[in-house]
């Protein structure tokens, strides 16, 4: 191997590790900035969520008030609407939070590997 294949090679592990660290610093930002904007809302959607769940518990309770189980059933799926929501919430938090920087991560992999290949 000459040194000019050397040196090459390590202008281009030096421009590897350039690339990485920048995407890690702009990763830890984004998702930092991700989790906080996430934190603030969480609260206020989750008292809609909430109040959304009690408003139909009693408009349950009012509308069939004879009909135990159909009380009940209609509970449920007030239960299952509140549940999806909360949970839709949390788990869209989590995707926009991580989903560019796995993005770049794999961008940086790929564009690195086609270049060890040749």
């Amino acid at each position: 191997m000459t040194a000019r294949a050397n040196s090459r090679q390590q202008e281009q592990k030096r421009q590897q590790r350039r690339a990485y660290r920048l995407l890690g610093l702009f990763s830890a930002v984004w998702i930092v900035g991700v989790a906080t904007v996430w934190l603030f809302t969480w609260p206020p959607t989750t008292q809609i969520y909430d109040a959304t769940y009690y408003a139909g518990q009693r408009d349950c309770r009012a509308r069939y008030a004879g009909n135990y189980e159909r009380v009940e059933r209609c509970i449920n799926l007030f239960n299952l609407q509140y549940l999806r929501s909360r949970n839709g919430h949390a788990i869209s938090g989590f995707l926009v939070a991580l989903f560019p920087p796995l993005l770049g991560w794999f961008a940086l992999h790929i564009r690195f590997k086609s270049n060890d290949s040749r």
